[in-house]
């Protein structure tokens, strides 16, 4: 051994002085060794790093390596190293080693390989590595240290080593790739959760090369266009897109660059044999590191629900903004978050920013009595979920308004609340109109006059109590429902008119006539009957107004006061004195012939009309017309005629008027008096005027006498 150690420093020394080196038969030669020696020699310098050849041409040259001894480079590796000799113990060993396994540099050196941990030990004595000390291949080994609650990997890395001595040894490289196994543990996880989501997820995965040939396509993207994985691969991606869809996708494929990957498309998606389907997908274009696109990939998911939901929820959208009915929606608390234009119409608003975000309480705009009835709402629906009922409300204005309000909870499927919804039904018109309805129909169910409403159909929909009172001789009390020959029947007088009242209603609208009959108890009963069709604007017929009145008792006034006017009449012929009667119309009913003498209007001219006032225009003002100042009051008529005098009913007065008796003139006493029949009612009015001048004159004359 000693003698192989000197031959190997010879060969050593002999290549130092020659640094281009020497051939085999050049050392053998000049050493005086045999070639085959040399040749074992060199050899083995060659495996211990000391020397390197070269081949120049048929020839191996020899020369000595230029390296750093390894003790130089023991403290800049980031891997552990550690030297043993072939008797087993430690030559080298560096700090990072040292550092791995817990150990003291000073303490294991030159100590037997026994100090080192257990496992490492075992893989350093693996019989495969002791039967081959003179191999030159490395060998690898993974080596796993378990301590406590954590694990450590380690690439151990074993060269066969020649040490300059001629010796064998070994050295042990060791790199920490524990952090290498875990993210080869987690990509192995990662890529079987990947490989289990891309192909269990319900989205549909594809990728696809620029030309639009498929190359990967996912169980959901089959099922999606029914057809099996196998069929899919090499298929064209637009083989099932209508021709706006792949116009979009193109568009998206030619924009697609490096700096901007990534765009999404709501495409359409036709399946043969079925209704279109909408699908939003992803896209992201993958490139190489020249930037060239390599392909795209597609991750995308089924929308038609969403999409039909949309367009519902659109279609009922557009419902509630033009609406007609006034609608709102708040939070739970009770904030505006939406109106409909009919909304802020009906509370006097003008733009729906004016009312988003205010609470429901600031609509009863101050008004004590609507904020009251706006807590009493919130209760109630808090407490049943809805609530719908006639209310007063008070426009932003400060105008009253009603209000037929529904309120309720909205809930999700799940039944739990989302928002409140709230319809407001102006009804104020309505109101209005059912307050007229209310008092007419009142004031026609309490009406003298008899009045009943008939159908188009003949048949009577509504009649008052009066008009059952008048028609005596029907059958019955109540008449709705029933036929208007009821009516006919039972009067004849009507019944023998029927042709003549359908003629009239047909051509004038209404008829008129009086009808008599005997009563039960075997009084005269009197009934004026009109009858009048109603019509829409349209001119369709509506209905037919069927109103009747009793005047018995007026045509038995009116014959009394015909017959007391004709007693009058006859009896101020023989009045000497101008006199003329007025009825409660202000009618002439007696004009005698000493009022046509005086006044110049004859009887004919005058009875039945109320031209007395121009008749005695030639009176006034000398004398006022008495007539029309019987139901003045006594203040008003002091001052306004303080030459006429009240004594009881009646008005007198007295006047000269210059212009009678043919200029000379004349004085004239009026008087006027009411006409009360027995129950103490005034029924007309009496004016008489009486020529005074010659009653004057001796009265004059006779004063004269006695003072003379």
């Amino acid at each position: 051994m000693p003698a192989e150690r000197d031959n190997l420093n010879k060969i050593r020394s002999l290549l130092k002085f020659h640094p281009r080196g020497l051939t085999i038969s050049d050392i053998s030669q000049r050493l005086k060794m045999n070639r085959n020696s040399v040749a074992k020699y060199l050899e083995i310098l060659e495996i211990s790093g000391c020397v390197e050849m070269r081949q120049m041409g048929a020839a191996k040259v020899f020369y000595l390596s230029q390296r750093i001894p390894l003790a130089a480079i023991l403290g800049f590796t980031k891997e552990g190293i550690v030297v043993i000799n072939e008797e087993g113990r430690i030559n080298q060993v560096n700090d990072r080693f040292c550092q791995m396994f817990d150990l003291n540099q000073q303490e294991i050196l030159s100590a037997s390989i026994t100090v080192l941990p257990q496992n490492l030990l075992r893989v350093l004595t693996s019989p495969r590595l002791l039967d081959s000390p003179d191999e030159k291949a490395e060998q690898t080994r993974i080596l796993k240290m378990e301590q406590y609650d954590w694990t450590q990997y380690y690439k151990v890395r074993i060269l066969n080593t020649i040490f300059d001595t001629g010796e064998h040894g070994q050295t042990v490289i060791i790199e920490d790739i524990t952090l290498e196994k875990e993210m080869e543990e987690r990509l192995r996880i990662n890529e079987a959760r990947y490989r289990g989501i891309v192909e269990d997820q319900l989205e549909m995965i594809c990728r696809y090369t620029p030309q639009g040939m498929i190359t990967f396509a996912n169980d959901a993207f089959c099922k999606s266009l029914r057809i099996s994985p196998d069929e899919v691969i090499g298929r064209s991606v637009v083989a099932y897109l209508p021709t706006e869809s792949v116009s979009r996708l193109q568009t998206g494929m030619q924009v697609c660059t490096p700096g901007s990957p990534v765009w999404d498309l709501e495409i359409e998606v036709t399946i043969p044999g079925e209704d279109p389907h909408w699908q939003h997908w992803i896209y992201r274009g993958i490139f190489d590191e020249n930037d060239v696109i390599l392909e795209f990939q597609g991750v995308g998911r089924d929308i038609t629900e969403r999409k039909r939901s949309e367009i519902e929820l659109l279609i009922k959208s557009w419902a509630i903004e033009s609406s007609v009915i006034p609608i709102g929606l708040s939070t739970l608390e009770g904030i505006v978050t939406y109106v409909n234009p009919a909304f802020l119409q009906v509370w006097g608003y003008n733009h729906i920013s004016d009312v988003i975000g205010l609470p429901i309480e600031h609509f009863a705009h101050g008004n004590v009595d609507s904020l009251r009835t706006i807590f009493e709402i919130r209760q109630i629906v808090a407490r049943e979920g809805c609530y719908s009922g006639e209310v007063t409300g008070v426009r932003r204005s400060g105008g009253k308004i009603n209000l037929l309000i529904t309120a309720s909870v909205v809930a999700d499927t799940a039944g739990t609340p989302l928002c409140l919804i709230g319809y407001f039904n102006d009804i104020s018109s309505q109101v209005r109109m059912n307050r007229e309805v209310q008092m007419k129909e009142t004031a026609i169910s309490h009406s003298y006059e008899g009045i009943a409403i008939i159908c188009p159909d003949g048949r009577i929909s509504y009649s008052n109590p009066s008009f059952i009172r008048i028609f005596q001789r029907l059958p019955e009390c109540d008449l709705y429902g029933k036929q208007i020959d009821l009516i006919y029947s039972s009067y004849p007088q009507l019944e023998g008119k029927r042709e003549d009242i359908t003629n009239s209603l047909g051509k004038k609208g209404s008829w008129t006539s009086i009808i008599s009959d005997i009563t039960e108890d075997g009084k005269t009963s009197i009934i004026q009957i009109h009858l009048s069709s109603s019509k829409d604007t349209r001119g369709n017929h509506l209905c037919t107004i069927f109103s009747a009145l009793d005047i018995t008792e007026q045509r038995m006034i009116e014959e009394s006061l015909s017959m007391m006017y004709h007693h009058l009449e006859e009896a101020i012929e023989h009045v000497g004195d101008p006199t003329f009667i007025l009825d409660n119309h202000r009618r002439v009913v007696a004009w005698n012939n000493a009022m046509a003498a005086l006044s110049g209007y004859n009887r004919d001219e005058m009875i039945g009309t109320a031209g007395y006032r121009d008749a005695c225009k030639r009176f006034e003002p000398g004398i006022p017309l008495l007539a029309d100042l019987v139901d003045l009051p006594v203040r008003d008529l002091i001052r306004n005629y303080p030459s006429v005098s009240r004594f009881g009913t009646g008005l007198f007065t007295e006047a000269f008027l210059p212009s009678l008796r043919n200029g000379k003139g004349a004085v004239i006493w009026a008087k006027a008096s009411p006409i009360l029949n027995t129950s103490g009612r005034t029924i007309g009015v009496i004016q008489t005027m009486k020529d005074m001048t010659n009653w004057k004159r001796m009265i004059e004359h006779g004063i004269t006498r006695e003072i003379s």
